[in-house]
């Protein structure tokens, strides 16, 4: 296996596990309080412009790309876990 392989396969397991949070969290989304809509618009955003980033960066993607999709889902993921919970 060419190293770039290597080094690319990480990153995109990990954009697909964000792809996959994103699709959850959408479909929650309508159920959830002002709260957590306030939440996905300010997330909504970041999903499109680091798919165009990983689009065009292909496979020269970077630890800054790499980080950076972490934190998107981390925050995907914190979001899940609060649209989740049932109201009290």
């Amino acid at each position: 296996m060419p190293a770039q392989d290597v080094t690319t396969k990480p990153t995109d397991k990990m954009w697909d596990d964000v792809q996959r949070l994103a699709d959850e969290v959408e479909l929650q989304i309508h159920l959830a309080g002002m709260e957590a809509r306030d939440q996905w618009r300010v997330l909504e955003p970041r999903l499109a412009t680091m798919k165009k980033t990983l689009a065009s960066a292909g496979e020269r993607a970077s630890k800054a790309i790499s980080d950076e999709v972490a934190e998107i889902a981390a925050t995907l993921r914190r979001l899940r876990d609060d649209v989740r919970k049932p109201k009290q």
